[in-house]
């Protein structure tokens, strides 16, 4: 039985906290959080769990063996690299970190520990994703030409929104990014020939982003994100012999296919439990196996989505924005 302790308490530590209860391969045994009230609503809830105001103490209990890493983007590296360090496996959310460089950093520390790191992209695990990628890779719609996705929300009525807009960790390519980013690399596999965007801003963060990512390949991926305007997070995939279309394209369930010439037809597949189990478990199997990375996320996956989306904040500041 895995024991995991979870630094931080917000709403997503609480939807991994739900999904984990499905496990039986782990449990949550300890929280961190510098919020006393946070810390209490969850020692209310589950009064088994030990509690820390202190991410360093939660790091050295011994009884801790995974660590889920969910606090603002600019203090997972710190903290990713503490519990590498400490040998506890680590889950990071996305982004786990905010640069390449960073990322290259913690990758060679877990090879060098031998501990597990992986970056909490849920959508490599979701059931439909697993099977679309299988369909694709035995050549369901032929090759794949061009794929489009979109994760744009409005936060004029949200009510917690000041780490959107920190001038070191906001704006909305950190915030969902990575997950257009890490969707269109799963099927695409080339070297980046040239990227085009269009940035807006909103109080000195970029809000509403649109871009263009040649490959060498011939192959193109479109991305839309943006946080000031809600769009149906809408991904299609255009191949030789047809296309896919699924919504949300980070967690979906349903997936049109439309081959050439052929009547659409559609494929279902519920989540297991929620849109975090099967990520949760993914940990679990690689620990098991004494693996330090997980093949469908890898630590190179990971340095691939932190250098392409250096490349695009390059091209913001080459069209003379700043980010």
């Amino acid at each position: 039985m895995i024991h995991w302790g979870i630094i931080g308490a917000g709403n997503i530590a609480r939807r991994f906290i739900k999904g984990l209860s499905y496990s039986q391969n782990g449990k949550l045994y300890a929280v961190a959080s510098h919020t006393a009230t946070k810390r209490a609503e969850l020692k209310a809830l589950y009064p088994e769990i030990v509690t820390y105001d202190d991410y360093e103490q939660l790091l050295d209990d011994p009884q801790v063996d995974a660590v889920y890493i969910a606090i603002w983007h600019k203090e997972h590296y710190e903290w990713a690299r503490r519990a590498i360090l400490k040998h506890k496996a680590v889950l990071c959310e996305k982004p786990a970190t905010l640069s390449s460089i960073q990322m290259q950093d913690l990758a060679s520390l877990a090879k060098e520990n031998q501990t597990f790191f992986m970056e909490a992209m849920k959508t490599r695990f979701i059931p439909l994703v697993l099977e679309l990628k299988k369909q694709l890779d035995e050549g369901l719609i032929g090759d794949i030409l061009r794929i489009e996705n979109r994760f744009c929300y409005d936060i004029t009525n949200a009510s917690q929104t000041r780490y959107l807009f920190d001038q070191e960790q906001g704006g909305i390519l950190n915030d969902v990014g990575s997950y257009n980013i890490a969707s269109i690399l799963d099927y695409i596999d080339s070297p980046v020939q040239s990227i085009e965007s269009s940035v807006q801003y909103m109080q000195g963060v970029d809000c509403h982003d649109q871009i263009t990512i040649t490959f060498t390949s011939g192959q193109v991926g479109y991305l839309e994100i943006a946080m000031d305007e809600n769009l149906s997070p809408l991904m299609t995939i255009y191949g030789s012999k047809g296309k896919i279309t699924c919504m949300p394209f980070y967690r979906p369930t349903q997936a049109t296919i439309e081959l050439n010439n052929q009547e659409a037809y559609h494929i279902h597949k519920d989540y297991i439990f929620d849109d975090f189990y099967t990520e949760i478990e993914e940990v679990h199997q690689c620990l098991k196996n004494h693996q330090y990375e997980s093949q469908r996320m890898s630590l190179k996956d990971s340095i691939d989505c932190a250098m392409l989306i250096e490349k695009i904040k390059q091209t913001f500041k080459e069209e003379n924005h700043e980010i």
